[in-house]
């Protein structure tokens, strides 16, 4: 009986993830440079699949010591756009 109720239960919680899961989302690279904000946002376009397509960004400036960093984080999207 307990092993029917847990595989129902893994069975649901499988169903549920599934569900609430949209491929829509954008993935997202993180990538840091001591040099400027540009160099980190091309050491992040590096690390973007070919063929996607960049849909946000989002760049940092922050200390550590007595130098400044650099991190820029990409939004980006596998799924083609559709074209009318």
């Amino acid at each position: 009986m307990a092993i029917r109720l847990t595989r129902r239960f893994f069975i649901a919680l499988g169903v549920c993830l599934a569900a609430t899961s949209n491929p829509c989302f954008a993935n997202s690279v993180t990538a840091e440079s001591i040099w400027d904000q540009g160099n980190a946002q091309e050491r992040a376009r590096a690390q973007i699949p070919a063929g996607a397509t960049i849909t946000g960004s989002n760049c940092e400036t922050f200390q550590v010591r007595d130098d400044l960093r650099y991190r820029c984080t990409l939004e980006y999207s596998t799924i083609p756009a559709l074209t009318p």
